[in-house]
């Protein structure tokens, strides 16, 4: 493990959705939070846990015994930690693995609120009209917003998660995920490529975050 500033900002933070808004913790608030079981952090091999490791969700959907503070889970050869000062007697400090990736049990400032997400004519807009899969011009009386990632499935009303399609083409897509455009590429919206902008410098994206932000 890798010792770090305590403002260093080392963790992507998603929702429970495992959507990214390009919040990111330093490496004090991630441990602060995840000693408060505010958030559960996944590990290299993608187990999300909790501090403790109550209440275990791995990937593949089955139970296990897992613990940030037993250090039981899988670290990244680079993981950053806090550390103690040296104990006065032995003189052996303590280290606290810092999750690089956070996924969030608990709101932070924000709540949604029923009915509320982005418009209809603010979509038809920043898509200048064109539905994102058949790639046609439509007329907005053919206009829709589309979940990228189903509600069926967890999806949220958030913008980084709506595209817009034509009629046609939003029942053709029903709840498939991913989903591709005609010209075979995956859509992803517009409103995540514009948050991306938030982010720290492309040098500092860690490889693990590229799949919640979209980037190759």
């Amino acid at each position: 493990m890798i010792p770090v500033d305590p403002n260093s900002r080392t963790t992507l933070v998603l929702n429970k959705h495992y959507q990214s808004n390009s919040r990111i913790f330093t490496a004090r608030a991630a441990i602060r939070h995840m000693m408060n079981g505010r958030v559960k952090g996944i590990d290299a091999v993608g187990n999300c846990v909790s501090w403790t490791g109550d209440e275990v969700t791995e990937v593949e959907g089955y139970s296990s015994s897992l613990s940030w503070s037993d250090l039981t889970i899988e670290l990244h050869p680079d993981q950053p930690c806090l550390r103690s000062a040296p104990n006065a007697i032995t003189g052996i400090e303590t280290r606290w693995p810092i999750p690089t990736i956070v996924v969030c049990t608990h709101h932070f400032g924000y709540y949604a609120r029923k009915g509320q997400s982005v418009s209809s004519k603010a979509i038809y807009r920043i898509y200048k009209g064109i539905c994102q899969y058949c790639l046609c011009k439509i007329p907005f009386s053919e206009a829709t917003k589309d979940h990228v990632y189903p509600k069926s499935l967890g999806g949220s009303n958030d913008d980084f998660n709506i595209v817009l399609a034509c009629r046609s083409c939003n029942a053709k897509k029903d709840n498939i995920f991913p989903y591709f455009d005609a010209n075979g590429n995956e859509v992803k919206p517009k409103g995540m490529n514009q948050l991306i902008s938030g982010l720290p410098e492309r040098t500092v994206i860690r490889e693990e975050w590229k799949q919640f932000l979209f980037i190759e």
